[in-house]
């Protein structure tokens, strides 16, 4: 009989732990009856058994929503019959049904409390039962993985470093050998490797190369790198511009004693 360890379970499984079959019914079994009590408590809530004893009574009193209705449905019956002439109705008689009720809700939330119990002990020691069998089947798995990861980690180092060769022997070309390596931004930053792209006739995207960060002063050949598609404006040099003198008057145009004081430049 394995060890019940039911603490251990206060949580589901994990949802990609492969469960047996048995254990997913077990589950199932536990889930149901938990479900049923739970629902048998806030269908039958007016059965329930208070404590209604008042902060003076020295006695404790105990009662339900549903004996509460009924009392009060027998004050009003027993004030009819008074007026009526008629005799009292019977008091144990008219609430028996309602203390037969609160009785039978105590016990039956009590019965499904413990099956529901049962099934999760049920299920919580199938489940111990299957973790040995289920965590050798991970740690294989885990170990396949494992070599899987290193051989794709030995796949993307080759490839990084032929990436690296190519570009470094690209940088060498397009400096005319004052390169022997592609630029690097530091360490911190990365190489920026992953931006190398290629414009449809060959040449490195120019968006590529300003990332990759080549430089204008590092360009030496011409053709390699696609050119800027969205270049500045040309600034105008200064000795080309067309200066159009301003008249300065020493007092506003519209002033009646305007003097003209020249052009300025």
């Amino acid at each position: 009989m394995p060890v019940r360890y039911d603490a251990n379970f206060a949580t589901e499984p994990p949802i990609d732990l492969p469960l047996s079959p048995k254990v997913k019914s077990l589950r199932k079994a536990y889930q149901d009856a938990k479900a049923s009590h739970e629902k048998y408590l806030q269908e039958n809530s007016r059965y329930r058994t208070m404590d209604v004893t008042e902060i003076w009574e020295t006695e404790s009193r105990y009662s339900s929503l549903a004996l509460e209705e009924a009392k009060r449905e027998l004050r009003e019956l027993e004030i009819a019959s008074v007026e009526a002439g008629k005799p009292l109705p019977d008091k144990d008689e008219f609430l028996a049904p309602a203390k037969a009720k609160m009785d039978e809700y105590d016990r039956m939330t009590s019965t499904l409390q413990a099956l529901a119990k049962k099934a999760q002990e049920a299920y919580s020691d199938a489940l111990f039962s299957d973790l040995k069998v289920m965590g050798l089947k991970q740690a294989e798995k885990a170990y396949v993985a494992r070599l899987e990861w290193e051989k794709a980690y030995r796949a993307a180092a080759a490839a990084r470093a032929t990436l690296e060769l190519h570009a470094g022997l690209f940088s060498w070309c397009v400096s005319v050998g004052d390169m022997d390596s592609h630029p690097r931004k530091g360490h911190s930053q990365g190489e920026n490797l992953e931006y190398w792209e290629l414009a449809d006739d060959g040449r490195l995207k120019f968006e590529a190369a300003k990332a990759l960060e080549y430089i204008d002063y590092m360009v030496k050949v011409e053709g390699l790198i696609e050119p800027d598609p969205n270049p500045p404006a040309p600034v105008a040099e200064e000795w080309t511009v067309n200066h159009i003198p301003a008249q300065h008057y020493s007092k506003p145009a519209w002033h009646e004693n305007v003097n003209y004081a020249g052009e300025v430049y």
